[in-house]
C-alpha cells in the first residue's frame, strides 16, 4: 500500500491512445466454464480479503473461476495499455484514482453509469469524482487515503497543550506556541512552501476551486475572491507556525518530525508506521487528528484506488457483479478492519485508530480538475510555483494567482 499511497500526490496520467476493443461479447452460457480475470495492485487489499471474495463469488457462480493477478505499480501503464487494447482484456482492474481519467477518456473502460452499488450515496466524494468523466461513472470507489495532522505527544505536552484543535484558529495558536517553545528553526507544524496537496485544501476550505468546466471550456478559479481568501489563510497560517523553506516540497516530512525539528506534520497514514520504524524511540509518542478548517474539518485531497471494467470484457455482467461485491458493505468492512479506508463515510463504526481519523477527515474531500490536460499543469509545476511565490513574498496572492490562472487556462483549453 505504501508505494501506491506515495503516488497519490501525482496528478492524473497523460491521456493514452488505446484501441477500443469493440462491443462486449454476450455472457457465455451458464453451463460453460468461465474465467473472470481480475487485476489488482500490489500492497492494496490483503490476500485474505481477495481469497474470501473470490470463494464467495465462485460459490454463487459454480461455472466461474476467478483468476486474480497482482501487478506492481511500476510499469502498470504499459501493461494496462497493452491489455485494454487487446481482444481479450482483463475483466476487472484496480487503478489508482489518478489513473482512471486517461483510460476513461480513451474509451478503454466500461461505462458503469446506472449500475446499482451499495452505499453509493455515501461514497467518498474525491474517489467518486476521480472515477467519473463527462458525467459518467467508469471507476467505482475501492478504498481511499488522505492526509491528517500527525503530531508528537511529548512535544505537545511540553508546550502545555492538551486538547486536539477542532478549528484552524486553534491549530494556528497551538502551532505558534509549539514554535515558540522549540526555539530557532523549530516549526510548530512543518509546512513547506511547495506542498501543494496540503496547501490547496485551504482554497477549497474557503469555498474556492482550482478550475471549473462549462461545456468544452475550462476556467481557472484561483483569482476568485474565495480562492484568494483561502490562499491568504494558508500564507498567514504557515507564517505563524512553520519555519520550513518556501522552495521545498513535502519529501522529508517524516525525518523532520522524527528528528525533533517540528511537533506536527500534515501527512498520510502510512507515514506513522515509517516514522515508528525509523525512529523507534518516539514510536509511542505519535498521534493524529483530522486537519481542522474554518468550517469543520479541512477538505482533503483524496487518494486511493478505483475498480474498473474493461470496455472489451467478454464477461461484463460478471465483472460488474464482482466489483459490486467488493465495493459493498461486507468487503469494505473487511478492508477497513485490515487498515484500509473504506469507500464510504457510512462505515465509520467498522474502523478504528488512524483509519477512523482518515475516514472522518474524508467527509470533506476534493480532487484535481478532471481534464485530460491536467497532467500538463502538474508537470509544469504551476501550482507549486504559485505557492512558492506567495510563501517567499516574491508575489502577492493576487499576482501569483493571476499568473497561475493564465497558465491553467492555456493548458487545459489546449487542443488534445
Amino acid at each position: 500500500m505504501m508505494k501506491q499511497l506515495a503516488r497519490w500526490g501525482i496528478a492524473a496520467a497523460a491521456l493514452v491512445a488505446l484501441t477500443a476493443a469493440g462491443c462486449s461479447s454476450p455472457e457465455p452460457a451458464d453451463d460453460g466454464p468461465v474465467t473472470l480475470n481480475v487485476w489488482l495492485m500490489k500492497d492494496s487489499a490483503p490476500d485474505a480479503v481477495v481469497s474470501a471474495i473470490n470463494a464467495e463469488f465462485q460459490a454463487a457462480h459454480p461455472n466461474v473461476t476467478v483468476k486474480a493477478q497482482i501487478l506492481d505499480w511500476d510499469g502498470r501503464d504499459v501493461k494496462w495499455k497493452t491489455a485494454l487494447a487487446s481482444d481479450n482484456p482483463p475483466d476487472v482492474l484496480e487503478m489508482g484514482n489518478t489513473d482512471v481519467l486517461a483510460y476513461s477518456a480513451s474509451g478503454g473502460l466500461a461505462d458503469l453509469t446506472g449500475k446499482t452499488f451499495e452505499n453509493s450515496d455515501t461514497w467518498l466524494k474525491g474517489l467518486t469524482e476521480a472515477g467519473s468523466y463527462n458525467g459518467k461513472l467508469y471507476g467505482v470507489p475501492y478504498y481511499g487515503g488522505d492526509r491528517v495532522v500527525i503530531y508528537r505527544k511529548d512535544l505537545w505536552q511540553a508546550a502545555g497543550l492538551t486538547a486536539e484543535p477542532t478549528t484552524l484558529a486553534e491549530l494556528k495558536d497551538a502551532g505558534a506556541k509549539l514554535m515558540a517553545k522549540g526555539g530557532k528553526d523549530f516549526s510548530g507544524l512543518y509546512f513547506p512552501g511547495r506542498y501543494q496537496y496540503a496547501a490547496l485544501s485551504f482554497v477549497y476550505d474557503a469555498g474556492g476551486t482550482i478550475a471549473t468546466q462549462s461545456g468544452e471550456k475550462w476556467t481557472a478559479g484561483l483569482s476568485s475572491a474565495q480562492a484568494q481568501q483561502g490562499l491568504t489563510n494558508w500564507a498567514d497560517f504557515i507564517k505563524a507556525v512553520s519555519k520550513a523553506p518556501a522552495d521545498v516540497d513535502e519529501a522529508n516530512l517524516q525525518d523532520v518530525l522524527g528528528q525533533e525539528r517540528t511537533a506536527m506534520i500534515i501527512g498520510q497514514a502510512w507515514m506513522v508506521g515509517q516514522i515508528k520504524n525509523k525512529y523507534p524511540k518516539i514510536a509511542d509518542q505519535l498521534a493524529a487528528f483530522p486537519m481542522p478548517g474554518t468550517q469543520g474539518t479541512m477538505p482533503v485531497f483524496l487518494g486511493g484506488s478505483n475498480l474498473v471494467s474493461a470496455a472489451g470484457s467478454k464477461h461484463p455482467e460478471l465483472a460488474y457483479e464482482w466489483i459490486k461485491m467488493m465495493a459493498g458493505t461486507k468487503y469494505q468492512t473487511q478492508l477497513g478492519q485490515a487498515g484500509l479506508m473504506p469507500n464510504t463515510t457510512s462505515l465509520e463504526s467498522a474502523v478504528t485508530g488512524i483509519t477512523l481519523i482518515q475516514l472522518k477527515a474524508a467527509s470533506r474531500s476534493w480532487f484535481t480538475p478532471t481534464s485530460t490536460q491536467w497532467s500538463n499543469v502538474d508537470n509544469a509545476k504551476v501550482l507549486m510555483d504559485m505557492l512558492q511565490a506567495i510563501a517567499s513574498g516574491d508575489k502577492t496572492v493576487a499576482e501569483a494567482a493571476a499568473e497561475a490562472d493564465q497558465k491553467i487556462n492555456d493548458m487545459l483549453n489546449a487542443a488534445a
